[in-house]
């Protein structure tokens, strides 16, 4: 695919080494693509638009991920589960679900699909039962999970959310567990990017106070037992299943900050957009860790762009206000 697009629209790309798009345009999956289109080309009109829109549905990695799913919504268990008892069941159950959510949600599934809804119930069905304490990270991702689909109005969902922001610690930071002590850097980002999706949550005092902590621990290692060190700013891909939820580093910190000041401009923030324009590599695309992937990575480097999109929309902006 190679849809024509007028670059000098677009002037925020003359910061790029490489125009990346003609990249994704030709070799990135029908979902990257389509969101390539809305999101960063601002097109909602042209006919490629229009097929991929009509095409999302017949991705084969969102119809396998369907074709799993049993009549009452839920995925099969993977690994052994002998010997576990109806409680440990639930749970394995409850992540089996919010994995298998996240990514058809990255796939661009909404809410007009029943079969997503059907997986989404069971969610909230064991998150309204008594059971053992879960990470904040899964947490966190059924939550966004609601927000994707649209059903973030639900009574046990706003209930856990309130339920969460007290749980914060004095310096604006949350932990993994309940029984912690220790602040988590990660776990407290995930859930400040989950929470940067909820129109109603999103100026509430408490996440505020948990930006301020993310600020006063920039680039900061080892502010976290689950992903210590400092690659963990420089991992830029992030994932569905387990940890991998908590990755994303410097670019989920720059999309976390969009999101809850969405017009401001910052000068620690555009130092970190330089840095991210600084990593692009020589084949225009982002690498899922940086100094380590040569290849790069569509996922990230869409993420990436719209990132710099705005930034540098912003400089772009008020460089057009002060010359007039």
């Amino acid at each position: 695919m190679a849809a024509d697009y007028d670059r000098s629209a677009f002037p925020w790309l003359e910061v790029l080494r490489i125009d990346t798009i003609p990249v994704l345009m030709d070799a990135a999956p029908l979902h990257i693509r389509y969101q390539l289109l809305r999101d960063v080309l601002n097109d909602g009109e042209s006919n490629d638009f229009k097929d991929l829109k009509k095409n999302l549905r017949k991705q084969k990695d969102r119809r396998l991920l369907f074709a799993k799913q049993d009549q009452n919504g839920c995925w099969p268990l993977s690994g052994k589960t002998k010997g576990l008892d109806e409680g440990q069941l639930q749970t394995l159950q409850f992540i089996q679900q919010i994995e298998a959510l996240h990514a058809l949600v990255d796939l661009m599934v909404t809410e007009k699909q029943e079969k997503a809804l059907l997986g989404m119930r069971e969610v909230i069905r064991f998150l309204d039962k008594d059971h053992p304490p879960l990470r904040l990270h899964q947490l966190s991702q059924a939550i966004y999970l609601s927000i994707a689909l649209k059903l973030d109005g639900n009574p046990i969902i706003k209930n856990l959310i309130w339920d969460l922001l007290k749980n914060q610690h004095s310096d604006g930071s949350w932990s993994s567990l309940p029984s912690d002590q220790d602040s988590c850097l990660w776990t407290t980002l995930f859930f400040l990017w989950t929470m940067g999706h909820s129109e109603q949550f999103k100026n509430n005092r408490t996440l505020r106070k948990g930006l301020k902590y993310l600020e006063d621990h920039l680039l900061v290692p080892d502010q976290s037992k689950l992903l210590p060190g400092m690659q963990a700013w420089d991992t830029l891909l992030s994932g569905h299943a387990g940890l991998s939820v908590l990755h994303g580093g410097t670019l989920r910190y720059l999309e976390t900050y969009q999101m809850f000041n969405d017009n401001e401009r910052n000068r620690k923030i555009e130092k970190l957009v330089d840095w991210l324009v600084s990593v692009q590599l020589k084949n225009g695309l982002w690498p899922a860790i940086v100094g380590r992937d040569k290849r790069g990575n569509f996922e990230v480097t869409l993420r990436a762009l719209k990132v710099v999109k705005h930034f540098e929309g912003l400089r772009i902006n008020d460089t057009i206000e002060y010359t007039e």
